[in-house]
């Protein structure tokens, strides 16, 4: 008997393992809702909670249940991998601020009833995104759902413009340009070229690279540099200035009756978008265009 006793005890934890794991995982749990976003911005940050979904689980039990919930293509980076996502809890009172964040990797503490949990959603590549959402309570799939999303790029354009300032014998041009955005998505890293070129031989003799932000519904300038001019043309009758025209760096000095091409240049991912004027405008030529 005192043999058999180990075997007895074993079977006995074995048993109630057993019951233990199906009562457990039969727990009456399902996701009764999604409520997502049919379009969403590539790199989109949160503005208005436009990137975060809605899920919506009832827990039919009697008692809090202990979850997981795993996601496909919630996140995806700019290989098109799916990554870890985050679920978000309550907004502080007053603002737009939450007061939690937890990984997939975290249980999560349903209560008994109806439960809504936001979840980000967060996107580096474009395209069609089919995005898979699982409950799971230990190691056992209790629900799942699935939903479409399509990740819109930004739409790009460049402005450029100008104002003439006169001191004496000098016309001093300078010069705004803008990267503007009337698309979904944001665009990081926009390489914007302000060139100055002759027009004559096509040499650039002046220019300025800057990487720029430009939200989505927006319009970026080149310079952050408040009140101060992206480019500067300066041109005289007599002697040039001693000014260097800080912080601009496209800078060009001249003489009147000379003429130069300005040029923007927006470089996102595949997509170049481009602008030239010239400066001084050819009075002819602006007629035609009117």
């Amino acid at each position: 008997m005192r043999k058999e006793l180990p075997l007895i005890v074993l079977g006995i934890i074995l048993i109630s393992v057993i019951i233990w794991w199906h009562y457990d995982s039969n727990v009456d749990v399902s996701i009764t809702g999604i409520n997502a976003p049919r379009t969403l911005g590539v790199d989109t940050i949160r503005t208005d909670h436009m990137n975060e979904i809605e899920v919506i689980i009832q827990n039919n039990e009697l008692k809090p249940v202990e979850i997981k919930l795993e996601t496909e293509n919630a996140f995806v980076n700019a290989d098109g991998e799916s990554v870890d996502t985050f679920i978000v809890f309550g907004r502080e009172s007053g603002g737009s601020h939450y007061s939690d964040y937890i990984s997939t990797q975290d249980k999560i503490k349903l209560e008994p009833g109806e439960n809504k949990l936001s979840l980000l959603l967060g996107y580096k590549v474009t395209g069609e995104q089919n995005v898979h959402i699982r409950i799971v309570n230990n190691e056992i799939i209790l629900d799942e759902g699935s939903f479409t999303v399509d990740v819109m790029p930004p739409e790009l354009s460049v402005e450029l413009d100008y104002d003439m300032t006169t001191e004496e014998e000098l016309e001093v041009y300078n010069i705004d340009a803008y990267v503007l955005n009337i698309g979904l998505g944001r665009a990081e890293n926009v390489e914007a070229n302000l060139s100055i070129i002759d027009p004559e031989t096509g040499e650039v003799i002046s220019s300025e690279i800057r990487n720029i932000v430009v939200p989505a519904y927006s319009k970026s300038p080149f310079s952050t540099w408040h009140n101060s001019p992206d480019g500067i043309i300066e041109l005289s009758t007599g002697e040039n200035s001693d000014e260097n025209y800080m912080p601009a760096q496209a800078v060009v000095k001249g003489r009147k009756g000379e003429q130069y091409i300005v040029r923007l240049t927006a470089v996102w991912h595949d997509k170049t978008v481009e602008k030239q004027i010239m400066i001084p405008e050819n009075s002819s030529a602006k007629e035609v265009e009117l």
